[in-house]
């Protein structure tokens, strides 16, 4: 069993540019340009062996970087090494051959290691291309389905595999006795229930929030795996061994983690709204039970009702679920929710998506959008309703007929506050937040500013210092959804490596539309 030190410094070589021929580059070269597995007459020599090649390269990156993991290593090593394994799985079944056996687990295991270097989107995107006949055993279908966050379609098939007759184990004993299958058969078959059993217990974790589901499903995940290895059954110990690995990320990441136990001073019912916050998300089509990597940071500073906040996060990479706990937290507290967006469309599906959590919490939203100005309802609204989306235009209008009308608001949310600037509209927008930043009761409310596209270095620093009103902190950045399209962009710049003609540019066409998929499931699950 290799050290942390043995596994580092081999993931390290392993994953350097250009490494084993420029293989990965090869393969992914390939892949643009094959159709069903076959290549242009005039194709370039990529060699004989690169199916061989590129599946152990893959294969013993993905153990690596797991074991890496799994011994508490550096994560941005095994995080590349994951990158890089599902890069190379990727290579094997994009455009591939129908007829290759092994499709079915190299792309389950390629959107696993994708998952595990933290590119879900990616995972998503090389799971849902899958052909009908994607060639997948029982448990990696179920994996799949925990990869697409499809959580109640892991708990039917979990079901139905574990109340089959067929797979229990006086059945199965019987059969054995009757020479119906052989001893490797039913270990198989015993592993791939252990395997379901632990995947039904952490669907339950997710859902409860028990740690002790997630202590129980570990243990009967190392149980499969053993088994596996037992009977020599080397899918399902890859399969036991991502499953492992993909939990234990999940609920390090999940909002049981994040959100803490404790609410903020005064919040007598915040237990019960956590609760029901996590609810409302486990329960949608796709599950929203975790963090991206790009929201940790800003989703633990959400949680601290005294932290102005600046957040600089890429279109869609998860600014609007900042929100929405940074708003848990205030209402738990009993104070209202304000948010200013500049845009009346954006107005209109902040509401839709602030409904959309808050309605079942027993919160009503209610948006104030239009021509300057107040409608007769406009001001009631403002003053009564839980959460109140505004425009700065009718937000400042009716602060100067009341100004008392946001005393009970703890939480101010300036969304895309990078139209804080010098144009007309955006020196109101500018003018209101001074206002807010100059009330008398501006210490007792909260603000938070959210942009995809806020300046970088000093005038960053300079705009979260005057959020802050001068108090200490930083501002939170990430790049993660252009780490994300630079990742997926790789394959398009092998290209480049030679001329195809049209293969090619079908090739790239091909990927370009991937692309778009890819940017399409992001926006709609970014939260």
């Amino acid at each position: 069993m290799e050290t942390v030190d043995e596994l580092t410094a081999f993931l390290t070589q392993a994953t350097a540019d250009g490494v084993r021929g420029r293989l990965q580059a090869r393969g992914e070269a390939r892949s643009i340009i094959r159709r069903d597995g076959v290549l242009p007459d005039d194709a370039p020599a990529f060699g004989e062996t690169i199916d061989t090649d590129l599946s152990e390269y893959a294969l013993s990156v993905l153990r690596a970087s797991m074991a890496l993991r799994e011994g508490g290593g550096n994560d941005e090593i095994w995080r590349r090494g994951f990158a890089r394994a599902g890069n190379a799985f990727e290579a094997l079944v994009q455009n591939g051959s129908r007829e290759d056996v092994g499709r079915g687990f190299y792309r389950i295991a390629g959107a696993a290691a994708y998952h595990l270097a933290s590119y879900s989107a990616l995972a998503f995107s090389l799971i849902s291309q899958r052909p009908e006949n994607a060639n997948l055993s029982p448990a990696e279908e179920a994996l799949a389905h925990l990869i697409l966050r499809d959580l109640a379609g892991l708990g039917r098939r979990a079901r139905t595999w574990l109340l089959n007759p067929a797979h229990g184990d006086a059945n199965i004993s019987q059969a054995l006795r009757a020479g119906e299958i052989d001893s490797d058969d039913a270990v198989r078959l015993i592993a791939t229930s252990t395997i379901f059993r632990a995947l039904a217990f952490f669907e339950f974790a997710l859902q409860t929030g028990a740690a002790v589901l997630i202590e129980e499903s570990r243990s009967l995940l190392r149980r499969a795996i053993s088994l596996a290895r037992n009977a020599n059954a080397v899918s399902l110990w890859w399969t036991g061994r991502i499953v492992l690995n993909l939990i234990d990320d999940l609920w390090s990441s999940s909002l049981h983690q994040v959100l803490p136990l404790d609410g903020p001073a005064g919040a007598g019912n915040y237990q019960d709204l956590r609760q029901l916050f996590i609810g409302e998300l486990f329960g949608r089509d796709v599950a929203e039970v975790e963090l991206w990597p790009s929201q940790i940071e800003a989703a633990r500073r959400a949680t601290d009702m005294t932290d102005d906040l600046v957040v600089a996060l890429p279109t869609s990479a998860g600014k609007t679920r900042i929100a929405e706990i940074a708003a848990l937290m205030a209402l738990a507290a009993r104070r209202r929710v304000l948010i200013v967006t500049p845009l009346r469309a954006l107005s209109a599906q902040t509401e839709r998506s602030f409904r959309r959590t808050f309605s079942s919490l027993g919160f009503s939203v209610s948006s104030l959008y239009g021509a300057a100005g107040a409608a007769g309802g406009d001001e009631d609204a403002l003053r009564t309703q839980d959460i109140v989306i505004a425009t700065p235009e009718k937000l400042d209008f009716a602060l100067r007929n009341d100004p008392s009308i946001i005393d009970d608001v703890g939480l101010v949310v300036l969304d895309e506050g990078h139209l804080i600037g010098p144009s007309e509209r955006e020196i109101r927008y500018e003018n209101l937040v001074q206002r807010l930043l100059r009330r008398a009761d501006n210490e007792t409310r909260r603000i938070a500013c959210l942009s995809a596209i806020l300046p970088e270095g000093d005038q960053l620093n300079d705009l979260t210092a005057w959020i802050r009103s001068d108090a200490g902190g930083t501002p939170i950045q990430s790049h993660r959804l252009q780490e994300i399209e630079r990742e997926k962009g790789a394959a398009l710049k092998i290209a480049d490596i030679h001329d195809q003609g049209a293969g090619a540019e079908k090739g790239i066409k091909d990927q370009t539309k991937e692309q778009s998929m890819l940017k399409e499931w992001i926006a709609k699950h970014g939260g």
